[in-house]
């Protein structure tokens, strides 16, 4: 497999799988709390042999055959630092893990654990980690953020069998624990570096003195090494095979290291928690972690059935959109089941580059036909100016950088396992531009003459109508000398 194959969270084999959910009954019928698993994994970590390296901290005792104390005082700390981080996520004190505690294995020589005991005969064989309720194991990774990425995951996993029972069916319990190990590391000063002991190939993935951050989107290939999420996104993407967003929560319980399972149940996760429309529900079911059946995924649904239509559209762009750079703060279009109808008389918006896609702020009948007009410019680097055409110096995706386009949004969820592609076409071209000033006295225009667009959009079902400005994910809204806010200016002319 693929070193994104298997997350350690790893799905155990169906023996040990029915074990545990059969003590999870027990604990729900009975009130125990965590008892019965001590008497199962209780001889998970027993004392190994020479040779070995431990640290400990308050929540944490980690052991390896790594000879890397820099590595695992990285590890050690990293967690600590994590935890806090995700009870806020839960919303869960600080005191429900006063006295809770994990042994966690990071494991070069895999063999050396299982001749000592440490890894248990009995546990199914995995590639990168594994996870109970008091131990995790983790096999040894080429790179500090690998190997803390994998700890983190699986300490997630243990954390949410002492605070909710378990993690719930698959789609949640990876798709979390995925979330919550995502980061952005600390990045001290050389000086400091050495002072602390960080290994010299840490702290890559930020440029500034952030503190340790969880549930952080990458900006970049370096912040993540060995992370390959966005790169089977963009092989779905291009083969037209992403799935809908109802198929992810109908994954089975044994993703059996189905590298794309893991990535939309990643993808899912940071959708929920992000959106205003289900971040409520999708936190509030973690306390239903013990619950692992289709019952789970069932009520999740009933509360959030009412707004699965935006949920589905919002799923769509983001599946479009994904890619390094990504950040939630740009991708927070507002669309809502409530929004009016259009009344078939024409409007204004502006279209600005601090956001991507963007509302126009109703809905838009079967039938109707969309004709634009569009003026005005905007920066999309430093040094470069664009008018609503965009600029051929450079292009995002096959398209001109700085290009106005509009997306015809369906609101109707697709019926269909895979998502179709999104309508996404130019309100001007550059034809456009110059027909319209072939036709000016001058010859020429300024950003102040609206510039008709021959695109005439036709709405074949009911529809949001979607406008935004041709830019990379990671793009930063250019600061101006006069420090006014830039826009495009679109006027929408609906007709039959």
């Amino acid at each position: 497999m693929t070193r994104e194959a298997e997350y350690a969270g790893g799905m155990m084999d169906k023996r040990l799988q029915t074990r545990l959910w059969r003590v999870l009954l027990v604990i729900a019928i009975g009130g125990i709390v965590s008892s019965p698993f001590r008497s199962i994994f209780a001889d998970d970590a027993p004392a190994t042999g020479s040779g070995l390296l431990t640290r400990e901290s308050q929540h944490l005792r980690l052991t390896s055959d790594v000879d890397d104390p820099a590595l695992l005082d990285d590890l050690i700390r990293s967690f600590e630092d994590a935890l806090p981080q995700w009870l806020a996520f839960w919303n869960v004190p600080e005191s429900r893990i006063a006295n809770w505690k994990i042994q966690a294995y990071l494991m070069r020589n895999v063999d050396t654990f299982r001749q000592s005991g440490a890894l248990p005969d009995y546990l199914p064989r995995f590639q990168h980690g594994f996870a109970t309720p008091h131990t995790i194991w983790i096999r040894y990774q080429d790179t500090t953020y690998y190997n803390r990425h994998l700890v983190l995951h699986e300490a997630v996993h243990s954390l949410a069998f002492e605070l909710f029972g378990a993690g719930g069916p698959s789609w949640y319990m990876e798709g979390t624990a995925e979330l919550l190990a995502l980061h952005r590391d600390r990045v001290p000063t050389p000086s400091r570096q050495r002072r602390m002991g960080v290994p010299g190939n840490a702290g890559v993935l930020a440029q500034s003195m952030d503190p340790f951050t969880i549930n952080q989107l990458p900006r970049n290939r370096i912040d993540t090494p060995g992370w390959g999420r966005y790169k089977i996104v963009s092989q779905h993407r291009e083969a037209g095979t992403l799935p809908t967003l109802k198929s992810v929560l109908k994954l089975p319980m044994e993703l059996n290291g189905e590298v794309e399972a893991y990535t939309w149940c990643w993808a899912a996760s940071s959708l929920f928690t992000n959106a205003p429309e289900s971040r409520t529900s999708f936190l509030n079911a973690a306390r239903r972690g013990s619950d692992q059946t289709e019952a789970f995924t069932s009520e999740f649904y009933r509360d959030v059935a009412e707004q699965w239509p935006v949920l589905s559209a919002r799923w769509r762009l983001m599946m479009n959109d994904l890619d390094y750079g990504f950040d939630w703060s740009r991708h927070q279009v507002k669309l809502s089941t409530s929004d009016p109808r259009a009344s078939g008389a024409p409007f204004q918006v502006r279209v600005t580059p601090d956001q991507s896609w963007q509302s126009v702020g109703m809905w838009f009948p079967k039938g109707a036909k969309l004709r634009f007009t569009a003026k005005g410019r905007c920066h999309v680097t430093p040094d470069w100016v664009s008018e609503p055409a965009g600029i051929t110096l450079e292009y995002h995706r096959g398209d001109p950088l700085g290009q106005l386009q509009v997306c015809v949004l369906p609101i109707a969820t697709p019926a269909e396992a895979t998502i179709p592609g999104l309508d996404i076409r130019p309100v001007l071209t550059r034809t456009d531009v110059s027909k319209f000033k072939a036709n000016t006295p001058d010859g020429s225009s300024d950003d102040s003459t609206p510039i008709p667009g021959s695109n005439v959009i036709a709405i074949n079902e009911p529809s949001w109508v979607l406008l935004r400005i041709n830019l990379p994910a990671g793009h930063s809204p250019v600061e101006t000398v006069d420090g006014k806010p830039e826009a495009y200016q679109v006027q929408i002319i609906p007709s039959r």
